[in-house]
């Protein structure tokens, strides 16, 4: 495939240029995969191998999104209704005038938070970028949207953050992130399980997912843009050595370039947990006009978002993770695609093997 080897060897010259460390990427399609990989997984360190872990951050949202969709066709939840049953510190949420007001100046909510809410990002809570005291709060109490699981239990994140007003009434504008963090204790709560259980019993195990986890033995460490190269990036005590107190679902896993070509082969056409019509509504696009003004900087111009996925122009669905990961899938043609550079998305290197990585589709 020329797109494949185009890719390669600009990632091999990022390499040659000191802005990399080591990188993963393949393509698979209903004739097969097709892997390759290049430098160490550090510098200095071991080879890069296809079995090689990489930090997912934010590309842990859309495995959320599958096992949300397969708890929904379990019968254990319906997409529309309320979560407060098992959230109850969302059961009364009171909303701000405006996320910049002062936190006592709210209004009640005008209908109750769903699944759907979380699913679509739009509950009223996220990534608030107007500064004030609701983005203050966000950040004091840990609770704000980062690239590792909350430090914290399930229990006291939700404490923490029911405690805090909405920035925006239900289902109106779109907000990053904690959405995510949420439909994690949503899951667990409903079901009397853990999300990692939840996980290997109906995605990782039926896909074949087996290195995929909150921890891992072959990590490629996070890394970030630095004078002279890449360094690494500073974790939280016990990250991916330890399963963590909080397993999100909006980030924190780890996973291999084979995992991730399973899980994005089984959103369009290769072997599924989710029935055909569930995973045409993972793919369908749902952002009204005020939601996209709103989803701004993250929702690229032109595309949609759908359920814990994005919808490109050309239908193709995924996502990128923050540590330097990005996954689709296109469900006209079966094929999958997952790059990993392992250096955070704000080097430009980065950037250029994600431009890159848009040719896989062509």
């Amino acid at each position: 495939m020329r797109a494949l080897e185009d890719l390669t060897r600009t990632l091999d010259r990022l390499l040659g240029a000191g802005d990399l460390a080591g990188w993963a990427v393949g393509v698979a399609d209903p004739d097969g995969a097709s892997v390759r990989v290049g430098g160490a997984r550090s510098p200095g360190g071991a080879p890069m191998t296809p079995d090689t872990q990489v930090a997912l951050s934010s590309c842990t949202k859309p495995i959320g999104g599958v096992l949300a969709l397969r708890m929904v066709e379990l019968g254990a939840l319906t997409l529309d209704e309320p979560v407060a049953p098992w959230l109850p510190e969302l059961a009364e949420p009171r909303v701000l005038v405006g996320p910049e007001a002062d936190l006592t100046a709210t209004v009640p909510a005008e209908r109750p938070i769903t699944l759907r809410h979380l699913l679509t990002m739009t509950p009223g809570f996220g990534w608030v970028s107007e500064p004030g005291p609701l983005a203050d709060a966000l950040a004091r109490e840990q609770v704000a949207p980062g690239p590792f699981c909350p430090p914290m239990s399930p229990d006291d994140f939700m404490g923490r953050l029911g405690s805090l007003p909405l920035a925006d009434q239900p289902g109106t504008a779109w907000r990053y992130h904690t959405s995510s963090d949420v439909l994690g204790v949503l899951l667990a709560r409903a079901t009397g399980t853990t999300v990692p259980e939840l996980l290997t019993e109906h995605v990782l195990q039926p896909l074949g997912m087996t290195e995929t986890g909150y921890t891992a033995t072959r990590l490629a460490p996070p890394l970030a843009p630095e004078e002279g190269g890449p360094g690494p990036v500073e974790l939280p005590a016990g990250t991916f050595v330890a399963p963590p107190p909080f397993a999100s679902l909006a980030t924190g896993l780890v996973s291999t370039l084979p995992d991730q070509l399973a899980l994005l082969r089984s959103l369009v056409g290769g072997p599924a947990v989710l029935s055909p019509e569930s995973l045409v509504a993972l793919r369908t696009g749902t952002l009204t006009d005020e939601q996209r003004r709103s989803a701004a900087g993250f929702v690229e111009p032109g595309c949609d978002w759908a359920l814990t996925v994005q919808v490109r122009p050309g239908g193709q669905v995924g996502w990128a993770g923050g540590l330097g990961t990005i996954g689709y899938a296109d469900p006209a043609t079966g094929r999958a695609a997952f790059l990993a550079t392992a250096v955070t998305v704000d080097s430009p290197a980065t950037i250029t093997a994600f431009d890159g990585f848009w040719g896989l589709f062509d």
